[in-house]
């Protein structure tokens, strides 16, 4: 009877107390501490997974079920077998499951969406040798009143051109895509529409379009070394500017073969690329738009003249190795042998960094001053951009499998994309991800590079890489031919219906 009353009390006592001692070893840090330090629960984890998942739920398309009948919904595309990585392919298309988590991400969306709506998702690439084949296939297509593809994916300046020959559909008012949706591109859209009138556009499914955004890297080790002020800190205290920049670059040069000469083998403050990218990052464009959104010239005036003064000097001094382009060998090469604080390129060439043996940043591209309320980060022309071509069997069809296509990107791909391939394999700490949200949110378009005169926009990137600060009287030879060309391409469009 004793026996029985003691674990009669003992089960009481432990109905008591379990909640305490369960709380308390819920505190352990050993067996709940996250990476930044703070106590997170198994619940809180849940919780804020599902806020985040209801979050992009709630923008879900809602279509009525179709029966495609197995309509094959085809993409051209160009190939990645000139480009130093798969920016054209891997977003559109995967041919099963491999054990990569973005690969296995789009397989199993395209799959998702062939099973919804009982249709195939089908590929098309051309080698990207003629970066234009797809485009001409389209045209070709168009002209003689065929169907060649449901969405062509293709480079913003060629396909902002072909544009203008009436071979696309208005994705402003194609039916079923809906361009309010946190999964289009909001930049993309105000900068490169005419009024009303909207022919390449960029949507999640194009995520790659990210690693085509221009950035700052800089050498963690170096700049120690040299006693550099940290770039993070800069960001986040809104001091990240141009003089900034030009002020610190002018730290840790170093002619190391001690030929009296600065070379491809010495250490600069900063590896140059596209000093184009300083007019964006300043606020500047070379084309506006106005209040009923037509875009007109605006490239010539004083804020655009201070920031190319300011680029000029950041880029011609013997702290800088100057490169011309992003895809140019000497500069990476510099950089990734730990011969430079700074380095200018797109955010794919990180890439080409998994091996180096320093610890190394990103940073956004730094603002004109501290009053600039925003950072602005350029999408190279590289990039995939969507254009729906003319002559489609069923465009509702085509509607739905896009914004299906977009949304489903939005809410099962990005978090991989963001969360797993950026923060583990491009990137060396927390803070770097913090700068990439702040790069990805920068995104920017102008209409004046997508479809302007290549002689006026490029003559910024000229007069800089020439040493030749008479950038005013260049751009006084070219503008009336560039005016020309730009007053044609915008009519051409107007007048499509």
């Amino acid at each position: 009877m004793e026996n029985k009353k003691l674990i009669a009390l003992f089960l009481i006592l432990t109905m008591l107390f379990l909640p305490l001692l369960t709380a308390a070893c819920s505190q352990n840090p050993s067996e709940n501490e996250n990476v930044g330090g703070g106590d997170v629960g198994a619940a809180d984890v849940d919780e804020n997974v599902a806020v985040e998942e209801d979050d992009r739920e709630k923008h879900r398309p809602n279509f009525n079920a179709v029966d495609m009948g197995g309509y094959v919904f085809k993409i051209g595309t160009r190939g990645d077998d000139t480009h130093m990585y798969p920016a054209h392919t891997r977003d559109l298309f995967a041919e099963g499951e491999t054990g990569d988590i973005i690969n296995d991400a789009v397989y199993r969306r395209n799959s998702l969406i062939e099973e919804k709506y009982n249709c195939v998702i089908e590929m098309v690439e051309y080698p990207e040798t003629d970066e234009t084949a797809a485009n001409k296939v389209v045209e070709r297509n168009v002209r003689a009143g065929d169907y060649s593809f449901d969405l062509l994916m293709t480079h913003i300046i060629h396909g902002a051109t072909d544009s203008a020959k009436g071979i696309y559909y208005n994705i402003a008012e194609f039916p079923n895509i809906d361009l309010s949706k946190p999964y289009w591109s909001q930049g993309a859209t105000e900068g490169l529409s005419i009024g009303d009138k909207l022919y390449i556009g960029l949507s999640d499914l194009s995520f790659s379009t990210n690693e085509n955004l221009y950035c700052i890297i800089f050498n963690k080790e170096l700049l120690r070394d040299f006693q550099v002020e940290d770039p993070y800190k800069l960001v986040k205290e809104n001091n990240w500017t141009f003089d900034k920049f030009n002020e610190i670059i002018r730290n840790g040069t170093l002619d190391i073969d001690g030929d009296g000469a600065m070379t491809e083998a010495d250490q600069y403050g900063y590896v140059s690329s596209n000093s184009m990218n300083f007019l964006w990052s300043g606020g500047s464009q070379i084309m506006s738009k106005d209040e009923v959104g037509m875009p007109y010239l605006n490239y010539m005036t004083e804020k655009t003249l201070a920031i190319f003064d300011k680029a000029f000097d950041i880029t011609n001094n013997e702290h800088t190795f100057k490169d011309r382009e992003w895809y140019f060998e000497p500069g990476i090469k510099i950089f990734s042998e730990g011969r430079g604080l700074f380095h200018s390129s797109q955010l794919c060439r990180v890439n080409d960094l998994r091996a180096v043996e320093f610890d190394f940043g990103i940073v956004p591209y730094p603002k004109y001053d501290s009053a600039q309320e925003r950072y602005f980060s350029y999408v190279d022309g590289h990039a995939s951009m969507m254009a729906i071509p003319l002559n489609l069997p069923n465009p509702e069809w085509t509607g739905i499998i896009i914004e299906e296509l977009s949304y489903e990107s939005y809410r099962s791909i990005l978090p991989s994309y963001y969360d797993v391939v950026l923060n583990v394999k491009m990137v060396r700490d927390e803070e770097s991800v913090e700068m990439l949200e702040i790069l990805f949110d920068s995104k920017t378009f102008d209409f004046g590079y997508a479809y302007g005169s290549w002689d006026l926009w490029f003559l910024f990137i000229e007069c800089i890489q020439n040493n030749n600060r008479d950038f005013v009287s260049q751009y006084e030879r070219r503008v009336a031919a560039a005016t020309r060309t730009i007053d044609r391409m915008i009519e051409a469009i107007i007048e499509l219906e």
